[in-house]
């Protein structure tokens, strides 16, 4: 592929304007919700840095065509920054879309900074007041805010009288901390601020610049910059006129104007600089078919977008699909809930349910399911996610199908949580993907019954026969895909092969004539799903085995299920095994040889041979070696046999259950129980038969040929 950016430059003024014009902005950035973050301290230091000839940086600009408006979304950049609500502010009004554009890929944060202090008088800042205190005064906020909050809006403005302290004391522009000269000044004063009733001892967080007290203290700086002419042949007595005019504009006294011209014609001066200032930015080219074809084009400024780390983190392709659905939505189909307030709710409702799942997260799983239903089971790539009429109807589906949607990926989580399994960390499930499948799955039978309301009579048997069929394969699904390392290596492949599937099974159910041919469908699919993982699945489980004690909990969801697949093991795997009172139980996996026990026998058949210990010991920690019980007490650290503890517990104390009949329900043979009266052999080998039991259960398990006996 052509090289596909090229290094350019332009004077800072000249960005700046074509930032901020109101007739029709050229420069632009994306409207992908990476919010502007900076403070007003923030802003304050850039304009320092650049009176003082600190670097600016490198910008990423795209340059495209009108034709090409439609790639992504796209806005102005702010002209007021409104932290007081859910809206992150105004934009200059854009009257006509320009011939050509750049949109700022990474930079935006200084631009728009630049652009809040010196694009106009109308720029700036709306904070409510107990920000703008912690913000100058950095007095935190005590107590709840209020219900309606006192806010200011506030531009940057030159103080003229700390200007001239600061230089009296350094006589140099360029040394001046103009952290002490650029103020966050009210300068509305008709709607620069809240209009609700204050108490009488209220401590304003800003100075007006109306009252008579500040009366020719404040100039916007702003107006200083704009009084700036650009131009690289003017003498510092030019720019002397051009600020007495200014200072007389803002009736400042004469006598500060005097002592005013000399510093301020010099900064001026230092400003003409900085305004001729070379920005550097890299230009990602507009497109060209004569160079490129379209989809590796697209796909490459969109990799080039997603691998930017601007505002601290590297934007998502979830981010920029959102940002579509943002543009199409429709909020009439919604509750008149805008796509971010819908996601940020499901979001939330979620989160009740302790399942934590970020609004990244919820748009990749959203975006599979309308794939499936919506899009024949073909998912986004980087090549349609700037592409307008690709990706734009997404929007409208999604909006039309909300309501289903939201009770699809509510009421799978939920029966999963009832049937013990939980996405995410310590979950026995952490691939978004494979619950998406499920919830495809649960949508395409709750379309059905919403398409066919004749059925309302039969609705609770269909239903109930519905989750009869999710109960069947959810376990072995989210279980085996994992075994079967579905989700592993390319999981995005393999999530389009299964919407591929699903998406022909959501044809034919919706348009199935009967609910019965509903079920025949949804079951040919789940043993579609477990046909196709089934082999891999078995090797992982024929495979798996560590070999250091540290690792056994690699076995811990082998275990969970193992345990829950015969009705008499779980009979006696569920009583909490307690040797002391009432103190607290922990289910870990746990071997049932205790590590002393096996060393001590294994050192003993090494008789000093290094690689013959090694061998030795690597059956101690074998799955058939292991158990997931709910227990006080740890075998693994001990000396101690498993019966020693168990003789301890009070259903075996009480004689309510006997130890060999809970050890037969474990398959926990006799040298695994009391193994110090036994040859390291005869472990071995009680390992082995019990390691063979166990995966020959797990594979029946993936086979459907085992249920959980723990779930009704």
């Amino acid at each position: 592929m052509a090289n596909i950016y090229e290094q350019k430059n332009q004077d800072l003024h000249k960005l700046l304007d074509d930032a901020k014009c109101g007739e029709g902005a050229t420069v632009l950035i994306p409207d992908l919700q990476r919010p502007y973050v900076w403070t007003p301290n923030q802003v304050v230091l850039l304009v320092d840095s650049l009176i003082r000839g600190w670097p600016f940086g490198t910008l990423l600009m795209w340059k495209a065509g009108s034709g090409e408006l439609e790639r992504i979304p796209h806005r102005q950049f702010w002209q007021v920054v409104d932290r007081t609500d859910d809206e992150a502010g105004t934009v200059v009004a854009r009257k006509n879309p320009p011939a050509s554009f750049h949109m700022v890929l990474d930079g935006q944060q200084r631009v728009q900074s630049l652009l809040l202090a010196l694009g106009g008088d109308g720029w700036g800042f709306k904070l409510e007041d107990r920000a703008w205190k912690q913000e100058l005064q950095e007095i935190k906020p005590r107590g709840r805010a209020p219900k309606y909050s006192h806010w200011s809006k506030a531009s940057l403005c030159f103080d003229v009288d700390a200007f001239l302290n600061e230089y009296q004391a350094v006589e140099n522009v360029q040394a001046i901390d103009y952290r002490e000269v650029l103020k966050w000044v009210v300068t509305d004063p008709a709607e620069g601020q809240s209009k609700w009733k204050k108490q009488g001892n209220y401590v304003e967080p800003l100075l007006r610049a109306s009252d008579a007290a500040c009366k020719g203290r404040f100039v916007r700086l702003s107006r200083l910059w704009a009084a700036v002419n650009p131009n690289p042949v003017l003498k510092e007595k030019q720019f002397r006129e051009e600020a007495e005019k200014l200072f007389s504009a803002h009736s400042v006294d004469g006598d500060k104007v005097a002592r005013l011209l000399t510093p301020v014609g010099e900064l001026m001066s230092t400003l003409r600089e900085v305004k001729l200032s070379k920005i550097t930015f890299l230009e990602l080219q507009e497109f060209n078919d004569a160079v490129w074809d379209e989809d590796t084009y697209n796909d490459a400024i969109v990799n080039i977008f997603t691998r930017l780390n601007t505002a601290g983190r590297a934007l998502t392709r979830q981010e920029i699909t959102l940002a579509w659905l943002k543009v199409g939505w429709e909020p009439k189909l919604t509750g008149n809930l805008t796509a971010g307030e819908c996601f940020n709710k499901l979001e939330e409702e979620l989160a009740d349910r302790g399942i934590k799942l970020d609004i990244d997260e919820l748009v990749m799983a959203v975006s599979f399911i309308w794939s499936v239903i919506c899009n024949e089971g073909q998912l986004l790539g980087n090549k349609d996610l700037l592409k307008g009429p690709a990706i734009q109807p997404m929007a409208h589906e999604l909006s039309k199908r909300w309501t289903l949607i939201c009770e699809s990926v509510l009421q799978g989580l939920d029966r999963l949580k009832e049937r013990g399994l939980h996405y995410g960390p310590g979950g026995q499930f952490d691939s978004l993907y494979a619950v998406a499948v499920l919830w495809s799955w649960l949508y395409m039978a709750k379309k059905w019954i919403a398409d066919h309301p004749d059925t309302l009579l039969k609705r609770d048997s269909f239903e109930k026969s519905v989750w009869r069929a999710f109960d069947e394969v959810a376990d072995r699904w989210l279980f085996g895909s994992s075994w079967a390392y579905l989700w592993s290596s390319k999981p995005a492949e393999s999530a389009q092969r299964i919407a591929k599937q699903l998406a022909t099974t959501s044809k034919g159910i919706l348009g199935a004539a009967s609910s019965a041919r509903v079920h025949e469908l949804l079951s040919q699919q789940a043993g579609t799903l477990m046909k196709d993982i089934e082999s891999a699945a078995t090797n992982t489980i024929n495979n798996i085995a560590v070999f250091h004690r540290s690792a056994v909990s690699t076995y811990r969801d082998y275990l969970w299920i193992w345990h829950r697949i015969d009705k008499e093991r779980w009979a006696k795997s569920s009583i909490p095994l307690r040797t002391t009172g009432r103190t607290a139980t922990d289910i870990e996996v746990d071997h049932l040889v205790p590590v002393g026990i096996f060393e001590e026998l294994a050192k003993t058949a090494a008789a000093g041979d290094e690689q013959k210990l090694y061998e030795l010991q690597r059956p101690m920690n074998l799955l058939g070696n292991c158990s997931l019980l709910e227990k006080t007490f740890n075998i693994s650290k001990s000396n101690r046999e498993l019966a020693d503890f168990l003789k301890n517990v009070h259903e075996f104390k009480e004689g309510s259950m006997t130890v060999a009949e809970w050890a037969s329900a474990m398959s926990i043979s006799a040298p695994l129980l009391s193994p110090k009266h036994e040859t390291l052999e005869s472990i071995v080998d009680a390992i082995n038969n019990r390691e063979n039991l166990i995966k020959r259960q797990l594979v029946e398990f993936i086979q459907g040929k085992r249920v959980r006996e723990d779930v009704s």
